[in-house]
């Protein structure tokens, strides 16, 4: 009866919280969950996601909820958690646990959804919510229920009796074993192969490691122990956080290194020589292998990816499609659902025949194995068999309340100056696509002030010049959004 009544305190003190906050914004996903600064993603949040999550579910049902290891899990562990025992749910506690683990539960019988309370790659001081149900994460019709369940502050209340349990559960064993068996089927021994893997401090330390050693490579491991102030490096796994961990693969004698985030749904790949392979490639060799397995197939991707995917993808009897950021779960449930035999994000690989959750440890290990038997010990090896082709990643500033004005301008103006346009893609921005194999993206940030460019080429001369285009249509739209405005 005293926890009863504690939740119901809590309950009333956060019901004019959440009134302001559906005041403020109508939206509290972005492309890949929720997260933010703890001004934000605070208590009384926390607390309104479980409430929402326990009453979609009418509160006659089982989640699991587990953390990375940043320093405000635990109040936002407790927080999420007695919001979802007030309307009735059962709770799992899985402790800190990577985030492909906390997906894979989702996919476990009694377990009808999980959330991760995780920021991934963001600073030290953000905390984030991600949701999953049936191995896959919410899609965003789903995550608009729970939306709109906290702004209109329509949750279930559970009587006395009724209020949920917490029980508590180690979440490694089944899901190494799941992920175990999909690996054997891929690849055998790294027969003493060595690996270098940054953990960057996070929630994949107690995962990869020790999965790598199980197939036999010899795991060399560094910021691998579990702290939230991620004193090893940035947790995002980019080329300018990655500078030591460079230095030392290339003074190490290893094979390749695998560099993970915060909660491991991420992973990025060094050479032997430490220098940075880039993303685009390194989904094309996971992509070219599920489907030389397969024979055919669809291969999705975000809006953002290279034209080199599409290159291999199509030797191999492939076909790309791509969707706007954050949508790669949408596909899982749409039409063409069968087709699918692998998809990812620059990062985020996701392995159909596994599940439909972005996985870096597996991603990581069956890297590794293909550095074993394609490469014969050599990431290089590996990779001469995927072009290298430059590239352009940049941004200007663009103003919120300009970026529907701007993104019309060049919407209109884009395609109509780049030549030889051989398709235009909108879904997501304006991707302007050339016979030569050439791409330019432009597309404003959904987070920030900010218009975002990607370009991509065969050649520089032809990257050179459709990022000039794209410079001068950007600037050019800025202008004419600020003057119409």
């Amino acid at each position: 009866m005293r926890f009863g009544r504690l939740i119901l305190c809590m309950l009333q003190s956060a019901d004019e919280a959440f009134r302001t906050m559906a005041r403020r914004r109508r939206r509290l996903f972005g492309t890949s969950g929720i997260r933010g600064g703890l001004d934000r993603v605070d208590i009384d949040l926390a607390l309104g996601l479980g409430r929402a999550l326990g009453s979609e579910l009418n509160g006659n049902a089982t989640i699991a909820v587990a953390t990375d290891a940043r320093t405000s899990r635990t109040m936002l562990l407790n927080a999420f958690v007695s919001g979802a025992l007030s309307t009735g749910v059962n709770v799992v506690n899985l402790g800190v646990a990577s985030m492909p683990n906390v997906a894979f539960f989702s996919s476990v019988n009694g377990i009808d959804a999980s959330v991760i309370i995780t920021a991934s790659h963001n600073p030290p001081s953000d905390n984030g919510f991600k949701f999953f149900k049936a191995g896959r994460e919410f899609t965003h019709a789903e995550e608009s229920h729970i939306e709109n369940r906290i702004f209109s502050h329509d949750f279930r209340s559970a009587p006395w009796h009724r209020i949920g349990r917490v029980l508590r559960q180690e979440p490694s064993v089944p899901y190494m074993r799941h992920v175990r068996e999909f690996l054997a089927s891929r690849g055998g021994s790294g027969e003493g192969t060595r690996v270098l893997v940054d953990l960057a401090n996070g929630a994949a330390s107690s995962y990869t490691p020790r999965l790598l050693g199980s197939f036999g490579f010899s795991v060399v491991a560094v910021n691998s122990h579990q702290d939230g102030h991620f004193p090893g490096r940035p947790a995002e796994p980019s080329p300018k956080n990655l500078e030591d961990t460079m230095q030392m693969t290339a003074e190490l004698n290893v094979s390749v290194a695998l560099c993970h985030d915060g909660d491991g749904d991420r992973v990025a790949v060094l050479d032997e020589d430490g220098s940075f392979i880039d993303q685009n490639r390194v989904i094309a060799v996971f992509a070219r292998d599920e489907l030389e397995r397969r024979g055919s197939g669809v291969i999705v991707v975000s809006i953002d990816t290279s034209s080199v995917i599409d290159e291999i993808v199509s030797r191999a009897g492939g076909e790309v499609v791509r969707v706007p950021l954050g949508s790669l779960q949408e596909q899982f449930v749409g039409v063409r659902a069968d087709e699918i035999v692998f998809a990812s994000e620059p990062w985020k690989p996701i392995f159909v025949d596994l599940g439909l959750w972005m996985d870096g440890t597996v991603g990581a290990v069956r890297f590794a194995q293909l550095v074993k038997e394609i490469g014969y010990g050599s990431c290089k090896r590996l990779m001469a068999s995927i072009p290298k082709y430059p590239m352009l990643r940049e941004h200007i500033d663009c103003p919120d309340d300009v970026k529907r004005p701007f993104m019309d301008f060049v919407l209109k103006t884009l395609p109509e100056e780049i030549p030889h346009v051989d398709r235009v893609l909108d879904i997501d921005g304006v991707r302007v696509e050339c016979s030569d194999g050439s791409y330019v993206l432009v597309r404003v940030s959904g987070t920030e002030p900010k218009a975002r460019l990607y370009a991509g080429a065969r050649t520089e001369h032809a990257l050179n010049r459709v990022v000039s285009i794209a410079r001068s249509v950007m600037h050019r739209a800025i202008d004419s959004a600020q003057r119409t405005h």
